[in-house]
């Protein structure tokens, strides 16, 4: 990070902790007086959770926390072995119902089958969590075009394919939520992972304008826009680990959000970084820095 820029972000600390403190407490009182109804009752009794065959990932997460809270599961992913075996551990530890879907959402035509299991099923909630990006990293011109093509399929199409199926059918039973996961890298240009950053821009316009279409339903929408989270081991060892959350906590407060809020930014550290790079930087200086951290955390540089 340039010299000039570090005092703006020690200024954003101090600033930034006074925010998120007065924040929380704010969403505490409105937490205490609001009335929800029971979490089963209202995103019950099936979830479907996309993106959930790997145990460290995001989308299993979201399947561990939903069958504590006593809803059965509709598991999707390419990956069947491990898809299996998630579902298995899920309903050994929660006595849950699971069913699972192995399935290649960058397909057109991949809705049918899915709608083959769930068709018979109450779906309640909708996370949509999966994500396809190639591990090398180059800059936008030197990925192959394909290769973008199969991003904007998964990442893209199938989001708008899924949330116009289900949330079509939750406004109709007049009950249901819709989990869009985004990433930061959604609010704001980043280098060297540019396609997965439009991406999530992608979703994250989906989900906010969702989210405001269906303000006056029963129909909750949130989108979650975590930062770097312990999904991926060593991958992210050349990163700050301070800025490194763990799952668990990611996806706690994403479902405690869930009908309260249109947008969570899990953990402190997200919300200073997101509040130095939004209010005390121009968004070109934020820009450049998203850049310099990326190249360094890539070892680009």
């Amino acid at each position: 990070m340039s010299k000039n820029l570090k005092p703006l972000m020690i200024a954003g600390t101090v600033v930034g902790a006074t925010a998120v403190y007065l924040w929380q407490q704010k969403q505490k009182r409105a937490g205490e007086t609001a009335v929800q109804p029971p979490f089963s009752q209202q995103y019950g009794p099936w979830a479907i959770v996309t993106g959930a065959a790997r145990k460290e990932g995001i989308g299993y997460g979201f399947a561990r926390h939903l069958a504590g809270r006593h809803l059965n599961l509709v598991l999707v992913d390419v990956l069947g072995d491990e898809l299996a075996a998630r579902a298995a551990e899920l309903r050994q530890k929660y006595h849950v119902k699971v069913e699972t879907v192995t399935l290649d959402l960058g397909k057109p035509d991949f809705l049918p089958a899915l709608q083959a299991v769930t068709d018979k099923l109450e779906i309640g909630l909708l996370v949509c969590n999966h994500m396809f990006t190639p591990k090398e990293t180059p800059p936008i011109l030197q990925m192959d075009l394909d290769t973008h093509h199969a991003m904007l399929d998964i990442n893209a199409r199938a989001y708008t394919t899924l949330v116009h199926g289900y949330g079509r059918q939750m406004v109709a039973q007049n009950h249901g939520g819709i989990i869009i996961v985004s990433s930061q890298a959604g609010l704001r240009g980043m280098p060297y992972t540019g396609a997965y950053s439009a991406n999530k821009a992608f979703q994250m316009m989906l989900g906010e304008s969702l989210w405001y279409e269906l303000r006056d339903t029963n129909v909750d929408v949130l989108v979650l826009a975590p930062g770097l989270t312990n999904t991926q081991g060593d991958a992210l060892a050349d990163y700050p680990q301070i800025m490194l959350m763990e799952v668990d906590p990611v996806v706690k407060e994403t479902l405690d959000g869930l009908g309260r809020k249109h947008l969570v930014i899990p953990g402190p550290v997200n919300k200073l970084f997101n509040f130095a790079t939004t209010h005390l930087m121009t968004r070109q200086q934020a820009l450049i820095t998203n850049g310099d951290f990326m190249a360094k955390g890539l070892r680009k540089s």
